[in-house]
C-alpha cells in the first residue's frame, strides 16, 4: 500500500482516535492527580492557637491535617508556661491542608544572665552595659557625692546584688548614683507615641524614673501591652523647661490609634 493510500485509509483514521483519545485520557488523569496531590481549592484559616496548651494544639491542628513546629520560646510574666504566644502564619490565614503552623511557646522560665559589675562606672556606662544583656535600670536613687554621675551601688527588691549573681533576663536593677549636689536639672522628654520599653531608655538617659503606669480600657490580650503606646505624660514635654533629676514620669498607655495620634500631633 502506497503512503498516500494509508493516510485516507481507515487504519490510519483510527490510530490518529486512539492517539488523541489516549492523550485527553493522560492529560485528564495528571490534572485529576494534581488537584489531589495540591488539594486544589482546598484552603482553609489557620485556627487561633494563641493561649493554647501544646497538647490542645496538637488536636486542633491534627483535625485540619495541619503540622505543627516549636521554633522559640520566650518567658512573659502574664502568660502561662507552655502555652502558645505567637504564631505563624497567623489565625484566620488560609492555608492548605499539610502546612506548618510555626509555634513560639511561653518558657517555664526567664532566661538568666550574669549581673555585670555597675559600680564605679558611670551611670551612662552602666546603662549600655544593662542593655546589652538585657536587664533594664529600676529606680534611679541621687545620693550627695564627690563622684557626680558615677554608679555607687546596685541593688534588686531591696538587696544589694553582686557582680556574677544569675538574674532572670529582663529584671529592674535599682541604681544608687552620686550627685554633686541637691536639685541639679534635667529636660522633660517627650514620651508621646513611644512604647513601654523605649520610655524607660529615654527616662534612664534623662536621670528620671517612671512612675505610675497607667493602662487604659482599650487593653484586651498580651499582644495589646507589647504593642501599647504612651498618650499622655505628666509632667508635660515642655521645650527647655527642666526638673530635678530622678523625678518620676507617670504615663498613660493606649492601643487606640486615635488617641496615639492625637498625642502625637500635639506641639508642646
Amino acid at each position: 500500500m502506497s503512503f498516500k493510500a494509508y493516510l485516507i485509509s481507515k487504519s490510519f483514521w483510527i490510530s490518529i482516535l486512539l492517539a488523541v483519545v489516549i492523550t485527553v485520557m493522560l492529560l485528564l488523569v495528571t490534572i485529576f492527580v494534581l488537584r489531589v496531590y495540591t488539594n486544589h481549592g482546598e484552603s482553609f484559616a489557620v485556627p487561633d492557637l494563641m493561649g493554647m496548651q501544646i497538647d490542645d494544639v496538637k488536636k486542633v491542628l491534627d483535625e485540619k491535617e495541619l503540622e505543627y513546629q516549636i521554633t522559640d520560646s520566650l518567658y512573659l510574666r502574664d502568660a502561662q508556661p507552655g502555652t502558645v504566644i505567637d504564631q505563624v502564619p497567623v489565625a484566620g490565614f488560609d492555608v492548605k491542608q499539610g502546612r506548618t503552623v510555626f509555634l513560639t511557646i511561653c518558657a517555664s522560665k526567664p532566661e538568666q544572665v550574669a549581673m555585670p559589675k555597675l559600680t564605679d562606672i558611670s551611670y551612662r556606662q552602666a546603662l549600655n552595659l544593662m542593655m546589652s544583656i538585657g536587664l533594664n535600670v529600676g529606680n534611679v536613687d541621687y545620693v550627695p557625692s564627690e563622684f557626680p554621675n558615677l554608679v555607687l551601688r546596685q541593688e534588686q527588691d531591696g538587696e544589694s546584688v553582686d557582680e556574677g549573681t544569675l538574674v532572670n533576663k529582663g529584671s529592674n536593677i535599682d541604681l544608687t548614683v552620686g550627685q554633686n549636689r541637691f536639685g541639679e536639672k534635667t529636660e522633660i522628654p517627650n514620651l508621646l507615641g513611644v512604647r513601654l520599653d523605649q520610655a524607660n531608655q529615654l527616662l534612664a538617659a534623662s536621670y528620671l524614673n517612671v512612675g505610675a503606669v497607667i493602662y487604659d480600657d482599650t487593653f484586651e490580650t498580651l499582644d495589646d501591652s507589647i504593642a501599647a503606646r504612651i498618650w499622655q505624660q505628666r509632667p508635660e514635654p515642655d521645650p527647655g523647661a527642666e526638673i530635678e533629676q530622678g523625678t518620676s514620669i507617670d504615663i498613660w498607655l493606649t492601643v487606640d490609634e486615635e488617641k496615639i495620634e492625637e498625642a502625637s500631633e500635639l506641639e508642646f
